[in-house]
């Protein structure tokens, strides 16, 4: 007589649930939904039993964050090592994805890299978190008509020497500033050349539309040894989440986990407006002119609500 092994129904309900957080971040009304799916007739799916599933998947070693209302897995099963190259692709790809029209295309890629992400080991979330990433944000310009200019700019980053800049002010008026190239930048769909204006002591983005006339001088550039540096701090669920941007690095990670960052090479103007998105959570330290800046631009803003 042969045995048939018998199976727990509620450890298999516990593997499903595993199941559907490796695929998404979900809810436990939207565990809940899966099971009735798939389980109609059955009127046992509460939010204290599901919680009961994740509970019992916590135990077993798995980890999870709420996000809101919804549950996400910190180290599913059949995790993968990426390298930073590999990493840098994966930012390739996202870039490429937001070229195509269709929106079906768009989020498909954009969940692809959100389950891979989700499998990152321990090794991989260290390296992704410690990189440098690539720009990725896709520009809306005709690149044939820009190429030229495009590719002589970058000779004048690699020649390392100053630049005369003549270009149109948002008031239409003209302005020449001679400046020392550091590099061509994508932002906010548009590409800027990043420049550092010695007589203002800062880095400049310089949208490329608007400049008119790039002249080459035959003095060489030191911006790399005399660029500004901003240094803040951030703290909370922002610390804990934070990526560093082009050009920044934690000097100090505090008792409480907040972190303090040396940016370097960002626009003070762009840099400014990221940074009051951060609300609460950021505290600009040095130089003493921008965290005067930046309260005034609070006091400014904090006007509207008065």
């Amino acid at each position: 007589m042969i045995k048939h092994k018998k199976f727990s129904d509620t450890s298999t309900r516990v593997l499903e649930t595993l199941k559907i957080l490796v695929k998404r971040d979900s809810s436990i009304q939207d565990i809940i939904n899966h099971f009735e799916k798939i389980d109609p007739n059955n009127r046992i799916y509460t939010n204290e039993v599901i919680l009961k599933y994740i509970n019992t998947l916590k135990v077993f070693g798995f980890k999870f964050i709420k996000n809101k209302d919804k549950y996400s897995l910190l180290n599913p099963p059949n995790q993968i090592s990426l390298s930073e190259n590999e990493l840098k692709t994966m930012c390739f790809i996202e870039k490429v994805a937001k070229v195509f029209p269709e929106e079906k295309i768009k989020q498909e890629v954009n969940n692809f890299l959100q389950n891979l992400e989700k499998r990152f080991d321990d090794k991989t979330r260290f390296t992704a978190s410690k990189m440098i990433k690539p720009d990725c944000t896709v520009i809306n310009l005709d690149y044939e008509k820009y190429a030229k200019i495009i590719k002589t700019y970058e000779k004048y980053c690699i020649d390392k020497q100053k630049i005369k800049i003549l270009y149109r002010q948002p008031d239409e008026k003209t302005i020449s500033v001679i400046v020392e190239p550091i590099e061509f930048k994508y932002m906010e769909n548009k590409v800027y050349f990043s420049v550092y204006n010695p007589f203002e002591g800062k880095i400049q983005n310089i949208l490329l539309e608007d400049i008119i006339e790039i002249t080459q001088l035959p003095v060489k550039s030191n911006a790399t040894s005399i660029l500004t540096t901003v240094t803040f701090k951030i703290n909370g669920r922002l610390a804990e989440n934070y990526k560093l941007h082009e050009g920044e690095k934690v000097i100090q990670i505090e008792s409480d986990g907040s972190k303090i960052i040396v940016n370097q090479k960002e626009d003070k103007i762009f840099l400014l407006r990221r940074l009051m998105r951060y609300g609460k959570f950021c505290e600009v330290i040095s130089p003493k002119t921008f965290r005067k800046q930046m309260k005034e631009t609070i006091k400014e803003t904090l006007k509207n609500y008065s």
